[in-house]
């Protein structure tokens, strides 16, 4: 059985709430694996978006997911594509860890 964080069951609550009143208008999460993501994002490689995840500019449980085993030793990013962009979009000096 999966042991889910408080940010899991979070985010699992308000995407059913999401679906409940209706505010899924056609803006449907996209995750994308690292190999497909850093191109949709405009990074050059792949370890160049997982620099991005390691020095907090994308963070995981917000923007990125890590689906990894527990017992994996690697990384296994997937990036939600629009949350991404919005974070990509926001100013340096806006931006909260």
């Amino acid at each position: 059985m999966a042991n889910l964080t408080e940010q899991d069951i979070r985010a699992i609550i308000r995407d059913e709430l999401r679906k409940i009143v209706g505010a899924n208008n056609r803006q449907d999460i996209i995750y994308l694996p690292t190999n497909e993501a850093y191109k949709q994002l405009g990074f050059t490689s792949s370890a160049q978006l997982r620099q991005a995840v390691n020095n907090g500019l994308l963070r995981v449980g917000k923007e990125v997911q890590d689906r990894r085993s527990p017992d994996a030793a690697h990384s296994s990013y997937y990036f939600n594509i629009p949350l991404c962009v919005n974070r990509l979009n926001t100013r340096p000096e806006k931006r909260k860890a």
